[in-house]
């Protein structure tokens, strides 16, 4: 028996597909060293208003959650770094108070697919948020490579939502996300403007296969050991 693909899927496929590309090539490379820069900003405003999103989920906080509050979404957005968390929201006007939700939640150990990796495991308001989004970012934790769980929550909870990462000129996020995109049937497009944009529409299964080869658990486990020694 055949099962139809929802019409919000299909919305979001065919904006990945032949609306994104068009997007980014308006805009034009920009500097903000760990900030998102203007034009990615740029991107994900525009994003915004042609999807009509109303609710975002963020892994991370910054400029962008100004962009989406002053888009009039609703955010609700992780942050494990007090410092940068406050400086998030030193720039926010008390009017955005009653659209944003924040959560301070330090990274810990999680095992993902037969490897430790550093990221969170989030409370069920936190969950209730990212199962409501219209779009997700993922932009946290500060060492990209450990975005991959993160992803691995959003397809698995954020099941009509646009998912957008970020950092994906680095190769192992690069890796991650098409190797995601590809085994899920997942509308994909990749930018290298800025840092790299990576965006991804719904699965097309009921349940998100996020496994990985032994070539990159032994790399995730590397990897674990290496940043976290170097943090």
């Amino acid at each position: 028996m055949s099962h139809s693909i929802p019409e919000t899927h299909q919305r979001l496929r065919a904006f990945i597909r032949e609306r994104l590309p068009e997007i980014c090539a308006g805009q034009t490379s920009s500097e903000a060293g760990y900030a998102l820069p203007t034009a990615s900003l740029g991107v994900l405003r525009q994003c915004v208003m042609e999807l009509g999103v109303r609710r975002v989920f963020e892994f991370g906080t910054g400029q962008s959650t100004r962009v989406f509050l002053e888009a009039g979404c609703e955010v609700v957005a992780i942050e494990d770094s007090a410092d940068w968390l406050a400086d998030t929201r030193r720039g926010l006007e008390a009017a955005f108070d009653t659209r944003v939700t924040f959560f301070h939640l330090p990274l810990c150990a999680v095992w993902h697919r037969s490897a430790p990796i550093l990221s969170w495991t989030l409370p069920q308001e936190a969950l209730a948020g990212l199962r409501n989004a219209d779009l997700v970012l993922v932009d946290s934790p500060a060492s990209p490579p450990f975005r991959e769980h993160a992803l691995a929550l959003a397809l698995a909870h954020a099941r009509n939502a646009l998912l957008v990462v970020d950092d994906a000129r680095i190769p192992t996020v690069a890796r991650f996300c098409r190797r995601l995109a590809g085994r899920n049937g997942a509308e994909s497009f990749e930018t290298a403007l800025d840092h790299g944009l990576f965006f991804m529409g719904p699965i097309a299964g009921d349940r998100p296969d996020d496994s990985r080869s032994w070539v990159e658990t032994l790399k995730a486990w590397r990897r674990y050991f290496y940043l976290r020694g170097a943090s």
